[in-house]
């Protein structure tokens, strides 16, 4: 029985979960098999593993029917039934926690029932409860159009209670629904066409959204109901915002526009929805290609540092996402802000995964090394990773290149320039495009080399407008370099 579904599903419940269920199995209306109540009473005895030999299936059959003979399909149908009501279980355990589907399942049933009184008491005090004096979240129009919906059927079924503006206020917030959902998943996509080369699956998405993002009359309209008290729109704004920096990346005024309305109104934005409204700010100035208006890496930083300060950095659950401590790890080494990235590792390293921590406190000292100047510690640091994690070994081949540079040491340049082109040749998980930035990177950088001894200004303020008109990571490490040189040459 050990490898039972049900001891599965038990596994994972804490000491009042436990109770609840019991509680739940000995509820005359979940259940009404006392062998089903028998048989917890027996397995509960093993908690929290659950893989004691008792739980053998003959060990457990002599526990319940200690004097009849071993019978498998009876206690096959047992074990069926208990499952079952685990799962039940669950299902009850989330909807008590559900307050919008008890909302729902309670104003459905008032209005099947005909009490109306009742319902429009609910109704208002739902509204004013959960709707009114809240923040935004991911569902909060679509959980506010279903309420709307229930009041809408009530008018319709009973004159007594007609609405006047009833089908378009859930008009407005389907609408509402409709652009902040969009715009969510509009990041998702970004990352996708970004990462695995997907431009060419994109084109109906992209021209859909050029045809509603780009009227300018939904726009100024938007702009001056945004003006007014209303949240809704406020939010819609936000939204509308973020898809018109994401259609024009030739253009930063886009995204200053879009990261303004953001801070403007966050504090209508529940934790939760802000931290992916950051993200999505993130991928934004990502997709702007144009690294001489601003300096791309400060003002990422400046993102990380807002998650931090807002202390929404960690996940919902607390635990610190892989990817975004290295992104902050990395961008803070760049900009040498040494302080900051003792801070994250003092206080989110330990909320990472266990079998993480290790590598990711190598990768982190690497770069915070590399942020004093010290680039033997720096390398040192950066060849101990022993995980097989392609986004944690680019990050540090990348480090490794800069590293050469910084030390003036062109052979070791060669040497990495040549193994970091393998690494990327063999890795089947990324996109053509990925690599071609890259390989860019890595000739740019052996230019950089060629223009340290030269320093022909020509040359450099060539190089420059290449790369600035360029597709190319580390972008603004390598216009940094070239700054140095031409100011360099303009001091001799």
């Amino acid at each position: 029985m050990i490898k039972t579904a049900f001891l599965e599903i038990l596994r994972t419940f804490n000491k009042d979960e436990l109770k609840r269920f019991e509680a739940f199995l000995n509820s005359p209306y979940f259940n009404t098999r006392n062998n089903v109540v028998n048989l917890f009473s027996v397995v509960k005895k093993y908690t929290p593993e659950f893989s004691h030999k008792n739980l053998d299936k003959e060990e457990i059959w002599k526990n319940i029917f200690p004097e009849k003979e071993y019978n498998y399909g009876i206690l096959k149908n047992i074990i069926y039934d208990i499952t079952k009501l685990a799962e039940k279980f669950l299902e009850v355990e989330y909807m008590n926690s559900n307050q919008k589907q008890q909302m729902n399942n309670l104003l459905t049933k008032l209005g099947e029932k005909q009490l109306d009184g009742i319902f429009i008491n609910k109704y208002n005090a739902f509204e004013k409860i959960l709707f009114n004096s809240s923040k935004y979240y991911t569902d909060y129009f679509q959980d506010y159009m279903e309420l709307k919906d229930h009041r809408y059927l009530l008018s319709v079924y009973n004159p007594k209670y007609i609405l006047k503006s009833g089908a378009i206020e859930i008009s407005e917030l389907f609408i509402f629904d409709f652009i902040a959902k969009f715009g969510t998943n509009f990041n998702n996509v970004y990352i996708e066409e970004s990462e695995l080369n997907q431009s060419s699956e994109t084109e109906f998405i992209r021209l859909f959204s050029e045809a509603v993002f780009s009227d300018k009359k939904l726009e100024e309209y938007i702009d001056k109901m945004n003006n007014g008290p209303e949240k809704n729109y406020r939010i819609l704004k936000i939204f509308f915002k973020m898809m018109k920096c994401y259609l024009n990346p030739q253009s930063i005024s886009f995204y200053f526009e879009f990261k303004n309305t953001l801070f403007e109104n966050d504090k209508y934005i529940t934790e939760s929805a802000l931290r992916r409204l950051y993200a999505s700010l993130g991928s934004t100035l990502d997709n702007c290609n144009v690294a001489y208006d601003i300096n791309k890496n400060r003002e990422l930083y400046n993102i990380i540092f807002q998650l931090v300060e807002k202390n929404i950095f960690l996940s919902e659950d607390g635990k610190a996402i892989p990817s975004l401590y290295l992104l902050a790890v990395k961008t803070s080494g760049y900009l040498k802000e040494t302080l900051f990235i003792e801070k994250l590792r003092k206080e989110f390293l330990h909320k990472l995964d266990t079998t993480l921590q290790e590598n990711f406190k190598i990768f982190s000292l690497a770069y915070l090394h590399y942020s004093k100047n010290e680039f033997d510690k720096a390398l040192e640091f950066s060849n101990k990773i022993s995980i097989d994690k392609f986004q944690l070994k680019y990050f540090l081949k990348n480090l490794q290149i800069i590293i050469s540079f910084e030390k003036n040491d062109y052979e070791m340049f060669l040497f990495l320039n040549d193994t970091h082109k393998h690494f990327l040749a063999k890795n089947k998980s990324v996109s053509q495009s990925y690599k071609e930035s890259n390989m860019k990177f890595l000739n740019y950088t052996n230019s950089l080399f060629k223009l340290k001894e030269s320093l022909d200004l020509p040359e450099i303020e060539f190089t420059e407008k290449s790369i600035n008109n360029d597709v190319v990571v580390n972008k603004q490490w390598l216009l940094e370099k070239l700054k140095e040189m031409d100011k360099k040459k303009s001091d001799n």
